[in-house]
């Protein structure tokens, strides 16, 4: 089947003949589905080289505050559900949920229709259907790693850390951006009114996240590494669990790869809970079996058992499935 759609080896997803998608490629349009750093390698040569860059307007403010320069006349803003033609080629912009401002990337062309999942978890995505072509995220893509309990009890399981150790020292919180803002608003959601606390860069992109989620993050302050009160919650990126875990008070982990429970200790003084922004292999099956596209492409570059994952599909949905790039 002629598809215009893969995965280069490093990781870039083309689409049609004109779009490259979270990673460099000679391509006129460079499209940048969230700010996580697997998704904007080469960002800065694409921002020089390319016509335009393409993202959701907070997509956009995340890469700001960490620090990404893509000159304002070649920026193009795009909302979920908005489009834009370039050389015969439509490209729109999707909901995917995984953190403030992530996209699913459809390109519509005269040849046919192609798609990409980008980094998602269920529910809370809409399925791209019928397309030629979907390159699928599958970075749970094995049964291995399905986790048997779901987001909610992860959480359930954060507050109760939280109730418990509270007061004994602060309850120090790790995780990537994106997921850091997304708990804090899932905490508030869910009545917790301690005072949270992170670094300057962590504070701007909680504030960010707290107008696309529509949820008030305050109280939330600087944290400057000096004295802090034992009644507060720091929110720290994952990088730091190693110089900073020998303060005092408990520190949890959030990593989707915790398998044993939705809560679970690993280390004097540090618990993994077990929150994921990415789907599950059931939510992976369950929405290539809604999308119905008549080729899958799995990305090899950023999936774990991509290859299980297109047999799977092949085998069990009968869709034909392969791994991009071919391992």
């Amino acid at each position: 089947m002629d598809c215009k759609a893969r995965v280069t080896k490093s990781g870039a997803i083309l689409l049609g003949s004109n779009y490259t998608i979270d990673g460099y490629h000679k391509r006129p349009i460079r499209v940048v589905t969230h700010a996580h750093s697997d998704h904007t390698k080469g960002l800065g040569r694409s921002a020089r080289e390319s016509l335009l860059v393409i993202a959701t307007p907070y997509t956009f403010k995340f890469l700001d505050v960490l620090g990404y320069r893509v000159p304002l006349e070649k920026r193009v803003e795009l909302p979920y559900g908005g489009s834009m033609e370039f050389d015969g080629e439509r490209v729109r912009l999707l909901k995917a949920r995984h953190i403030a401002g992530s996209a699913q990337v459809l390109v519509e062309t005269a040849e046919g229709s192609y798609g990409y999942t980008s980094d998602f978890k269920m529910p809370g995505t809409p399925p791209l259907k019928g397309l030629d072509c979907l390159v699928v995220d599958a970075t749970y893509g094995s049964p291995r790693l399905q986790r048997r309990w779901g987001e909610w009890d992860a959480l359930a399981a954060l507050m109760e850390i939280i109730d418990r150790f509270i007061g004994e020292g602060p309850v120090w919180i790790y995780g990537y951006h994106g997921k850091l803002q997304e708990v804090m608003a899932q905490l508030r959601l869910r009545g917790v009114r301690l005072e949270f606390m992170a670094d300057s860069r962590t504070v701007a992109l909680a504030r960010i996240a707290s107008e696309f989620y529509g949820v008030d993050v305050e109280p939330l302050r600087i944290y400057s590494g000096d004295n802090i009160d034992y009644s507060a919650i720091v929110f720290a990126h994952m990088s730091k669990v190693k110089s900073y875990s020998r303060r005092p008070g408990i520190h949890v982990r959030l990593t989707g790869w915790e398998l044993r429970a939705p809560a679970a200790w690993a280390g004097d003084r540090l618990i993994n809970v077990a929150f994921s922004d990415h789907a599950t292999f059931r939510e992976i099956v369950s929405y290539v079996e809604e999308a119905k596209p008549r080729l899958v492409l799995i990305d090899g570059v950023r999936s774990t058992d991509a290859w299980f994952t297109a047999k799977y599909v092949e085998k069990v949905l009968g869709i034909p499935a392969t791994v991009s790039p071919s391992q």
